[in-house]
Formats: structure tokens, C-alpha cells, sequence
């Protein structure tokens, strides 16, 4: 994945990533969709994230980004203090969360609506995502 100096709808100082390959498929299905969406293999329906050429369960090079639920579980979190990045610094401290969602897969999302002091393994969530552009998107995860 590289680096583009495009601007983001929000902020004029953002790095949009120029995501490639099957991470680009990810997220155009997803733009496309207006939801969150995972690989999902078409021989025995398993959901994959990050995409692969390859199932992980049946080694099937057939698939598919089918819609999720985005609705998950806290799995790990990690707590930001500082960031290089001018766009983030007023969110600081920010949390990034790694969420198990109901259908299998991990996913990073950044926390939103959430006090770092609040946050707790296993705490339902729900995986939103917003779309920066039709080739990218953040995902945000929110209490439920």
C-alpha cells in the first residue's frame, strides 16, 4: 500500500493510503456496498480478513466480498498518546481496537463514542465504515 497526498473530505492534511491488489477489491466492495464487507470463499463460505488469494480453511481460489454485520467484540485495544499525524492530534488520546466480529474475522477499527477508560476485552461493538473517496475507508467502532 503507498502514500497519496489527496485530501481527505474532512481535513485538507490527511494521507489517504492508495491501497493495491486484492486490498484495493476490499474496499471498492465496500464503497460499492455502503457497508462493512468481508472475503468470503464460495467452496465452504468461510469470511477472511485480511483478503487472500487463497482460503485459509479449503485452500479455494474462489471468492467473494459479501456484506457483515460489523457487529463484534472487543478482542484488543491499544491506547494512542501521540501521533505524527496532524489530522489525529486532537483526537488524542485515541484508541485502536482489534474487533472479533460475529462472523469470524479480526478487524482494526479506531474507537468512536468510546472513553478510554470505559473500554474492556469482550465489550460488544459494532464496525462501521466511512468511505474516504471510492478507493479506501476507515473503519470505526462503536459501542452498541
Amino acid at each position: 500500500m503507498t502514500q497519496s497526498n489527496e485530501t481527505a473530505h474532512s481535513s485538507p492534511h490527511v494521507m489517504i493510503p492508495k491501497p493495491d491488489e486484492l486490498d484495493l477489491d476490499l474496499y471498492q466492495a465496500i464503497v460499492r456496498q455502503g457497508g462493512i464487507c468481508m472475503q468470503r470463499c464460495t467452496a465452504c463460505h468461510a469470511h477472511t480478513h485480511p483478503p487472500r488469494y487463497y482460503c485459509p480453511a479449503c485452500s479455494s481460489p474462489e471468492f467473494s466480498f459479501a456484506p457483515v454485520s460489523g457487529i463484534g467484540v472487543v478482542y484488543s485495544y491499544t491506547v494512542s498518546h501521540m501521533s505524527v499525524e496532524p489530522a489525529w492530534q486532537p483526537h488524542l488520546p485515541f484508541l485502536t481496537l482489534v474487533v472479533e466480529l460475529e462472523e469470524g474475522p479480526r478487524i482494526v477499527a479506531t474507537a468512536r463514542h468510546i472513553e478510554v477508560a470505559s473500554v474492556k476485552i469482550g465489550m460488544p461493538v459494532r464496525v462501521i465504515s466511512e468511505a474516504k473517496g471510492t478507493d479506501f475507508v476507515i473503519f470505526w467502532a462503536e459501542p452498541r
